[in-house]
């Protein structure tokens, strides 16, 4: 027998001896008044059946390990065995086994989770799909934007420079419609007025200046200008001088004789400042600088001309002339 279970026995053996000897029977637990145990045996008739049962197993317990009853750190081989059991028990069973049910639900979250798995790889594999797409597709598309930019930004460029031009091209316009009214108006009033000066002049011109200006009209200008210099030196009326050095200048233009003509122009304009050629010389002595290459001088002659008030018809030249040269 194990030593604490002996020494517990001698020390109930001791305490029942000390009593009986100071105080006799009076405290033992079977003498007294049996009535009263009767009576509490009869309230409680199995304590001392479950008493004596737990006892026995106890016993029976401490002899197949080893150890005494009050020994409460001792191993306890029924969880031990437990723990070491089948691999079908389930955490929180008492008994150590799974359900069915469990069972069932372990196998679909396992089918679950391997579904989720597969959907999650395929997703992965998609999406480097795209990445890889979307790789090929990025330069191209900051390749057309690039473009695009640079196209945008010279049609800006390009509709900025020509948008100046464009405001001075109809400012010209709505001039040369002004111009034309106004000529219009002119030449309705001065026709009649015309045709009889004309008539007048045409009757009076000598036939050497009526030949040498059919020469220039046929462009026979060499001859053309003979028959006007040989006309000037044979003292024709004054009337004419201006008209005869007009017409030999606007021959020596036809030739490209264009230092001749100036000469011929600047004639007109300094002896013959108020001859009715003076507004057709300033006219074709710009003209005369425009074509010799002179565009500075041309335009500045030409805006000239035009501070002198000139006809409707000489201004509509003028101003197609500055239109042409601008």
């Amino acid at each position: 027998m194990p030593p604490a279970n002996i020494f517990t026995r001698l020390s109930l053996i001791l305490v029942l001896f000390f009593s009986l000897i100071f105080n006799g029977c009076s405290y033992l637990p079977w003498v007294g008044e049996e009535d009263d145990d009767l009576a509490f045996e009869e309230d409680f008739p199995f304590e001392d059946e479950r008493e004596m049962d737990r006892g026995e197993r106890r016993r029976a317990r401490d002899d197949e390990s080893g150890s005494s009853e009050d020994d409460f750190f001792a191993e306890d081989k029924g969880f031990s065995d437990m723990d070491a059991g089948d691999d079908d028990f389930i955490e929180g069973e008492p008994d150590g086994f799974a359900s069915i049910d469990q069972r069932t639900d372990k196998s679909e979250l396992k089918g679950d989770v391997e579904s989720l798995q597969s959907q999650q790889e395929a997703l992965i594999s998609k999406v480097r799909e795209l990445e890889e797409i979307l790789s090929v597709l990025e330069p191209k598309i900051n390749a057309a934007s690039e473009r695009l930019e640079s196209d945008i930004s010279s049609v800006t460029d390009s509709s900025d420079f020509l948008e100046p031009e464009v405001e001075d091209l109809k400012a010209q316009m709505a001039r040369l419609n002004e111009e034309i009214a106004r000529i219009k108006m002119q030449k309705a009033q001065a026709a009649p007025v015309r045709k009889k000066r004309m008539r007048r002049t045409s009757a009076k011109n000598p036939p050497e200046y009526d030949k040498a200006l059919a020469a220039y009209r046929s462009r026979n200008y060499d001859e053309s200008i003979l028959l006007f210099q040989n006309l000037d030196l044979s003292n024709p009326p004054k009337k004419l001088k201006d008209n005869i050095a007009f017409w030999i200048g606007t021959n020596y233009v036809a030739l490209e004789m264009y230092d001749d003509a100036i000469l011929q122009f600047e004639t007109v304009l300094n002896k013959f400042p108020r001859g009715n050629k003076a507004h057709d010389s300033r006219y074709m002595l710009g003209m005369t600088y425009s074509k010799k290459g002179e565009t500075s001088r041309a335009v500045e002659v030409l805006e000239g001309a035009l501070k002198k008030n000139p006809p409707a018809e000489v201004r509509g030249k003028i101003l197609a002339q500055l239109n042409q040269i601008q």
